[in-house]
């Protein structure tokens, strides 16, 4: 008998409990509906109602991201537009760029203010030597010593053979280089004096520069009869130094288009 009214007063306090939590979630919580959730079925239909908030919410927040990626991949596409655009601003640039050190290069090429190189030929002029004159006839030493005339010549028939630079004694010679006499010197350029022998390279097609010298009118069958040295030798290699002073121009100026 006394079992039975501690299991009935264990079962009064198990149901006011189960009374009083439901009541205090259903304050706490009024969305979930606790009381309402007494059965299975009560709890799927609740579970499944949860379930399709939760899958709104993440479609929602799927396609908010999925907006943000296109409009993030359209600026970038817009960026790429802009990049592209100063990319070739740039490559144009350079290229206008490229183009007037090119012709800049050429301009100082035609002018002989670069140090050039390539094939060509050595020429190598000397008086005749003093134990093969006459002592006899001292009237005709003008005709054995190497002038400033020759040298022009020899210069010259480089020029007309196509020599595209030429060197004497080292010193570049332009259209307006002087080559003069000076006593027992000849002048090469502004300043520079030398005396015999005379070393003139010149840059150019080795054969054509050769083979002009043949011909019965040139220097060189002149000079060789006298007996005055000249050797020419072809090179595989001839360098020449950039011509060194003013390159300017006092009274001529360029004529401007229109007058």
């Amino acid at each position: 008998m006394k079992i039975k009214k501690e299991v009935w007063v264990l079962t009064l306090i198990g149901v006011l409990a189960g009374f009083f939590v439901v009541r205090v979630l259903d304050a706490q919580h009024p969305e979930l509906g606790i009381s309402s959730m007494l059965s299975p079925q009560s709890l799927d239909q609740y579970l499944e109602g949860r379930s399709l908030v939760w899958i709104e919410q993440y479609v929602k927040k799927a396609k908010e991201l999925e907006e943000r990626r296109n409009a993030l991949l359209e600026e970038i596409r817009t960026l790429e537009e802009v990049i592209d655009q100063y990319e070739e601003k740039a490559a144009e640039r350079i290229h206008k760029g490229e183009q007037i050190r090119e012709e800049l290069q050429k301009s100082r090429m035609m002018a002989n203010l670069l140090d050039v190189e390539g094939p060509g030929v050595e020429i190598i002029l000397d008086d005749r030597k003093r134990d093969s004159i006459l002592d006899s006839d001292p009237g005709m030493l003008g005709y054995y010593i190497v002038h400033d005339s020759d040298l022009l010549e020899v210069v010259n028939e480089l020029r007309a053979a196509g020599a595209e630079a030429i060197a004497i004694n080292g010193v570049r010679i332009i259209e307006t280089s002087r080559i003069s006499c000076g006593g027992p010197t000849i002048n090469v350029g502004k300043e520079q004096r030398f005396v015999p022998p005379f070393v003139i390279h010149a840059v150019g097609d080795p054969e054509a520069l050769t083979s002009y010298f043949q011909r019965e009118d040139s220097i060189y069958q002149t000079l060789m009869y006298w007996g005055l040295r000249f050797e020419i030798k072809k090179k595989d290699l001839i360098q020449i130094p950039r011509y060194i002073g003013d390159l300017e121009y006092k009274y001529a100026k360029p004529i401007e288009e229109g007058e």
